[in-house]
C-alpha cells in the first residue's frame, strides 16, 4: 500500500479520543474500522493535513457523511453524503498523500449536512 510522502504532515484522531501521526494506508483502514461500532457519543474519526490546513471527518452510520473543515476558516465547513467505506478510504488516502487540490475539487456542499 502507498504511504504518505511526508509522514509528519498528517495526523489521525481515533473515535475514542487518542490521536497519532499518520504515515500509512493501513492506519487509515484501522481507523475506519472503528466506525463499525455503535457509539452515538463518539460518532466520528478524522484525518488532518497540517501543511494544507484542513481536516476530513467520517461519521458512523448508513448516511455516509464526511465533512471537510478548513483550519484557517477561510470558508465554512463542507460536507458530502453517501460515502461508502471504500470511497471514504479513497478520500482519507488523498489527504494522507497530500493531494489537497484533488480533495478540494470534489463536489462538496456547504455546511455540516445537518
Amino acid at each position: 500500500m502507498t504511504d504518505a510522502p511526508n509522514s509528519v504532515r498528517c495526523s489521525i484522531q481515533h473515535r475514542w479520543g487518542s490521536g497519532e501521526n499518520a504515515s500509512s494506508v493501513d492506519q487509515l483502514a484501522d481507523l475506519l474500522d472503528e466506525l463499525e461500532v455503535d457509539d452515538p457519543e463518539h460518532p466520528d474519526v478524522w484525518i488532518s493535513d497540517s501543511e494544507a490546513g484542513y481536516s476530513v471527518s467520517a461519521f458512523a452510520g448508513s448516511r455516509g457523511l464526511v465533512i471537510w473543515e478548513d483550519h484557517d476558516e477561510v470558508r465554512g465547513p463542507l460536507h458530502m453524503d453517501g460515502h461508502s467505506r471504500a470511497r471514504t478510504m479513497d478520500l482519507f488516502t488523498m489527504v494522507l498523500q497530500g493531494r489537497a487540490a484533488e480533495v478540494d475539487s470534489l463536489p462538496w456542499l456547504p455546511g455540516y449536512g445537518s
